[in-house]
């Protein structure tokens, strides 16, 4: 575990720590991006729906943990090689401490989210307490997707330009400029193939609207991304053996 955290914390300062402003970043950025979208969406398109500004940045935070987690996975064994070659350790440490590394930047989103919450006067209301089941939701799907598509590259190289077709459609099949309700009314199949879409419902359901979740969304997304990371294990455990001699 302690090697886990400390390959995350190298990994999420060398993003930061070289600029001026060092980690200060992590939480200027989302906070510079809300406000632009607040300005857009509000000032500009007029959008309707409420608090669309922070409706629009939950959606967008946690989309990019999901493509940002799964993107960084794809070459992990390929940057790590040297890990591979000279250490002997459990592999799939490295996959864990990746996604924790993007993980944390997603938690300064999170935070820079909740802040702008609070300062428009809208309540922190109790069914927030689903919020660290659906953090937890996200980082085991990420996980297992990244352990998967790492596999697969071991393989097939064009998996990361086919990855980011997946992610393009993926977004916008994900109820994130729009509302649950143009997806769900129409094409509630959808938010089974991709989890992100209830995933991202739910978590504005709790935390931005006070309601409950939907539970059939809720319980359906957990338990997609516990057999995802499972089939991914043992897939990797399987066929990438290979890894350190064709990367």
């Amino acid at each position: 575990m302690e090697r886990i955290w400390l390959l995350a914390k190298i990994d999420f300062k060398k993003r930061y720590y070289d600029q001026g402003l060092g980690i200060l970043w992590a939480l200027l950025n989302p906070l510079f991006k809300l406000t632009v979208y607040y300005f857009v969406f509000t000032e500009i398109m007029s959008n309707r729906t409420p608090n669309f500004a922070l409706y629009l940045f939950s959606g967008i935070i946690t989309w990019a943990f999901f493509a940002q987690g799964t993107k960084k996975g794809i070459n992990l064994l390929k940057n790590k090689k040297y890990l591979l070659e000279s250490i002997q350790f459990e592999q799939l440490d490295l996959f864990v401490s990746a996604t924790l590394s993007v993980f944390f930047a997603f938690l300064f989103n999170l935070a820079a989210y909740l802040v702008i919450h609070l300062i428009n006067g809208i309540p922190i209301y109790a069914t927030i307490l689903f919020l660290p089941i659906l953090i937890l939701n996200i980082f085991i799907l990420v996980l297992g997707v990244a352990i998967l598509l790492a596999t697969i590259n071991i393989y097939l190289r064009d998996i990361e330009h086919l990855w980011d077709i997946v992610i393009l459609a993926g977004f916008w099949l994900t109820p994130i400029i729009y509302s649950k309700e143009a997806l769900l009314e129409k094409f509630y199949f959808l938010a089974y193939i991709n989890p992100m879409a209830g995933i991202v419902i739910n978590l504005r359901e709790t935390v931005l609207y006070g309601r409950q979740p939907l539970y059939n969304l809720f319980f359906y997304d957990i338990v997609y991304a516990i057999v995802i990371l499972i089939i991914a294990i043992f897939i990797y455990r399987t066929y990438a053996y290979k890894a350190a001699e064709k990367l």
